[in-house]
């Protein structure tokens, strides 16, 4: 007995601690939650940090980052303070607090400073809002993402189709520079891995609704970026090469020869009637015992045509604002929102946004995420002051300013300053449409389509239009263009405007 007893108290004691641990686990607070790395490519390496998730926002620890980027020179903590000098800048920070001070001058975050087991943690809102101004580099960075590119790095970026094949399906990759790969294969799936340039993909993950590939994934978490494909099957056959100037990948997914192919009889078959139109043509007769002719694979489904969606302004450039306080920069992405639901509710389109959030891409850069998605059409919206009117949508076309802008810098990626002007008709036609939509709208004001010097239409390849709601000026409040039941309206009316549109001339 005495030898039983340690036993049975280490037995109770061992559950009584499994209750208090599985108690605690049920009751801590789930705010902070290890995530994945963050890559910061630069012009000759790249570097890595850890993210950490709080308050469903990503961080990442103030000063390795400051590190990464530049040298810190200082620092100097209080209670629930921090001062940091960093080259010839000061920082400071307040804990739980959404604004720092860069050299006296107060940066908004989009989430407040953090403190996480002794470390102070910035949101990835901190990159593009203070890296530029401290280390004095361009900074290239897209929210939502985990990669950011300092320095006089060209990333490139690259656009997916699918082309039918007899018993397959081809997979073409167009990339926006020349990479070189390598391949590998791991639990049923493939894995290309790209050389060259850094790569900034406009989505991570593209689905594909075909019998032969199911997605396509986007992953450089160990710095080493690379495409992951996933097939329908593992009894597909995979064929990878890239084109001579390094800029298209394709990929054959096909199915294997059969081993037993259908034997065709010697002696010809008599003579028949021919066919009726649209009749099945007769089968060949087999020899005896021959294997059944295999059905053929059924046609995989096209891709669908890509819809980009760009939604004005964004980040520290608000636009336009009413006297009620809606602002230009909110406006459109709620525009842009009730559009995307209502495309691809459709399930006839796939849909590029070139912002996501609060924030506020250059010219370039959406220009860049357009182009590379070889869209079927691109929309611009845009509010402002449009007369005592209202709602009035007004709908531009591009129109070259002349002489051009002495300062007009080229594109970083590819000079795309003419690519609109050989769609110019098809714009025009797209901003009829859309019109003759919008005039179809209760009590709103919908004139003739307009041409206009709009900078975001210059340098897209596609048909392309600006639409402008309004009125939206300080002496007026937004009335009808702020709420949710017009905005679905004209959102409907757009898709009614792409469906009539795209039989008309979209690219396929």
């Amino acid at each position: 007995m005495t030898k039983r007893f340690p036993q049975r108290l280490s037995s109770r004691s061992a559950l009584f601690l499994a209750i208090i641990c599985g108690f605690l686990l049920l009751v801590w607070p789930a705010r902070r939650l290890r995530s994945e790395n963050f890559i910061f490519y630069f012009p000759d390496q790249h570097k890595s940090l850890p993210t950490e998730m709080m308050d469903n926002a990503v961080y990442l620890p103030l000063i390795p980052l400051l590190n990464l980027a530049g040298q810190v020179s200082g620092l100097q903590e209080k209670h629930n303070s921090l001062k940091v000098w960093f080259g010839d800048h000061q920082l400071e920070f307040r804990e739980n607090k959404n604004k720092i001070q860069v050299n006296k001058a107060s940066v908004s975050l989009t989430h407040p400073v953090r403190r996480s087991n002794g470390q102070w943690m910035v949101p990835t809102g901190f990159i593009p809002a203070v890296l530029p101004r401290i280390t004095g580099q361009p900074v290239l960075y897209q929210h939502g993402t985990t990669r950011a590119f300092i320095g006089n790095v060209h990333p490139v970026s690259y656009s997916v189709e699918l082309q039918n094949q007899p018993s397959g399906v081809k997979l073409l990759i167009h990339f926006t520079g020349k990479v070189s790969i390598q391949t590998a294969a791991t639990n049923g799936k493939w894995i290309i891995f790209l050389q060259g340039p850094p790569v900034a993909p406009l989505e991570q993950e593209i689905q594909f609704q075909n019998p032969y590939v199911s997605r396509l994934d986007f992953d450089d978490q160990d710095g080493r970026p690379k495409l992951i494909i996933t097939p329908t099957s593992n009894a597909l056959n995979f064929y990878p090469q890239v084109s001579a100037d390094g800029k298209v990948l394709s990929a054959d997914l096909m199915k294997p020869p059969s081993p037993q192919q259908p034997v065709l009889a010697q002696k010809a078959p008599a003579a028949a009637a021919p066919p009726s139109p649209g009749a099945p043509p007769a089968a060949l007769p087999l020899k005896p015992g021959a294997a059944a002719p295999i059905a053929a694979a059924p046609a995989p489904a096209p891709s669908l045509p890509v819809i980009v969606l760009d939604a004005g302004h964004g980040g520290q450039d608000s636009g336009a604002r009413s006297q009620d306080g809606v602002l230009e920069k909110n406006l459109t992405a709620q525009m842009v929102q009730k559009v995307e639901g209502a495309l691809k509710a459709t399930k006839a389109y796939r849909v590029v946004l070139t912002r996501n959030g609060d924030s506020d891409p250059t010219f370039e850069e959406r220009t860049l995420t357009a182009n590379t998605a070889r869209p079927a059409l691109f929309l611009t919206f845009h509010a402002g002051e449009m007369g005592d009117r209202s709602p009035v949508i007004a709908v531009y076309t591009y129109r070259a300013s002349s002489p051009p802008p002495a300062n007009d810098k080229p594109l970083p990626f590819i000079r795309w300053d003419l690519a609109q002007q050989p769609e110019a008709s098809r714009s025009q036609q797209l901003a009829q449409d859309l019109q003759q939509q919008f005039a179809q709208i209760s009590g709103a004001n919908a004139p003739q389509p307009m041409e206009a010097p709009v900078r975001q239409l210059r340098s897209v390849a596609a048909p392309a239009v600006a639409i402008e709601m309004g009125t939206l000026s300080p002496e007026r409040k937004a009335g009808a263009i702020a709420q949710p039941a017009f905005q679905q309206q004209l959102a409907e009316a757009v898709v009614h405007a792409v469906q009539q549109f795209s039989p008309g001339g979209a690219k396929p």
